[in-house]
Formats: structure tokens, C-alpha cells, sequence
């Protein structure tokens, strides 16, 4: 059953499971005055979020079931939220939340509490790749590598087996026309910049592609010979 589970959570496209965050507005809006309705739409929230982390969660498993079944080679790196510009980033939404929520009071017959608890939740829950950095996922395994990233409302399911790679190199990035990003945040340093064999590139979308792993160095480590 799980595998059937699997593959029905990852058939939704992300654009369709961010729509939760619109529930938000109206449950802020309607809970003084219908908190049964507001409880409902809480659930709304709360099952978009769960949906999002099951997505997460059921493709690692099915990257493991397609290319390390039993006891194959199976590495994951997942970079962290960058903190400091997270906490950066909240900063400013609130202030400008704030400014707005007191421009906006006694409209709509809502409050400035409404405002603001609107303002901040909504662009956190829609907004989250811009405040906490793109979601991104490394699996190594025998035969390749697969790529996991979400930079807002749609992701890309990348599987490159090492038959496909010419080599990796590491280095610093430098932003170019000819090499996609699928990092954490667009300020990485440094990370492995993956060359195609193919003078066509990866895909018709992606010719070269740069990540960056969070343990940079133990994830060279987990790359065949000749490749870390």
C-alpha cells in the first residue's frame, strides 16, 4: 500500500497544494464571528502543510524503492533553513506587515490584530521559499543521482545517472546562461557544478547544473570513483 500512497501524494502539483494558504485569510477574517467555520478552515491549513511534508517524504521514498532497493547505496543531504536571513526576512514582513495592518484598520470591519496576524500568516505560508530559502533535496545512489527542488509553486524531479555525467567539479558559483541553480538560496558560494556528457545538456530545460549540499564534503565522499 505504501508505494500506491506514494505515487498519489507526488500526482498533485505543488501549485495545487499551495492553495491552502488561502484559507488563512478568510479564518482570520470569520473567527470572531464563526469560530466553528474558522476551526474548519484551520484544518484546511493543517492539512495543506501535512500534504506538503507527506510529498516531501514520499518521494525519498520512492527514490529509494526505484534505485536502492534493500540494501543499496542511499545518501541523503538536505540543506538547512538559512536562519539569520530567515529571521531577516521576518523582520521586515512584520514591520511592513505593522505599517499596513494600521493603514488597513477598520476596514472590512476587521482590526489591526486582524490585519497583521493575516498579512504575516498569509505570506509565510505562500511566501515561504522567498523567507526561508528553496526547498532542495540530494539523494545519492548506485546508479545516479536524484534532485528534488521547489522554488515556489512547482518542483523539479531530476534523476541524472552517472552514465549521463562527463564529471563534477568543485568550485565557487558564478551565475551563467548555460548552468541552472537547485540550491537552498540564490547566494550560494560554493557547491559541484555537474557536466554532461551530452553537448545537449541533461534535458531540453538543463544543460549544466550547480547544487549545493549542506555537508559538501561528506557528499563527495558518497560519489563514485573518479566523480568525488
Amino acid at each position: 500500500m505504501r508505494p500506491f500512497f506514494d505515487r498519489f501524494i507526488l500526482s498533485f502539483p505543488i501549485r495545487f497544494l499551495k492553495q491552502y494558504p488561502y484559507a488563512w485569510i478568510v479564518l482570520v477574517a470569520v473567527w470572531p464571528r464563526s469560530p466553528f467555520f474558522a476551526a474548519l478552515l484551520l484544518m484546511v491549513v493543517v492539512i495543506g502543510l501535512l500534504a506538503l511534508r507527506w510529498q516531501s517524504a514520499a518521494w525519498i521514498s520512492h527514490v529509494r524503492r526505484q534505485y536502492a532497493d534493500g540494501d543499496g547505496k542511499f545518501y541523503v543531504d538536505r540543506p538547512s533553513v538559512p536562519w539569520r536571513r530567515a529571521v531577516r526576512n521576518t523582520a521586515f514582513l512584520i514591520m511592513g506587515s505593522i505599517l499596513i495592518a494600521y493603514l488597513l484598520n477598520g476596514q472590512f470591519r476587521l482590526t489591526f490584530w486582524q490585519f497583521l496576524i493575516m498579512i504575516v500568516g498569509f505570506t509565510i505560508l505562500y511566501e515561504d521559499t522567498h523567507l526561508f530559502g528553496s526547498e532542495v533535496t540530494y539523494i545519492i545512489t548506485a546508479p545516479g543521482i536524484a534532485i528534488r527542488f521547489v522554488p515556489g509553486h512547482m518542483d523539479y524531479r531530476l534523476f541524472l545517472h552517472f552514465k549521463e555525467i562527463s564529471r563534477i567539479e568543485q568550485r565557487n558559483y558564478q551565475q551563467s546562461l548555460d548552468t541552472d541553480l537547485f540550491a537552498r538560496t540564490r547566494d550560494v558560494k560554493t557547491g559541484l557544478l555537474m557536466i554532461p556528457k551530452d553537448p545537449k545538456g541533461f534535458t531540453n530545460r538543463i544543460d549544466k547544473l550547480f547544487i549545493a549540499p549542506n555537508d559538501l564534503e561528506n557528499f563527495m565522499k558518497q560519489l563514485p570513483y573518479g566523480f568525488g
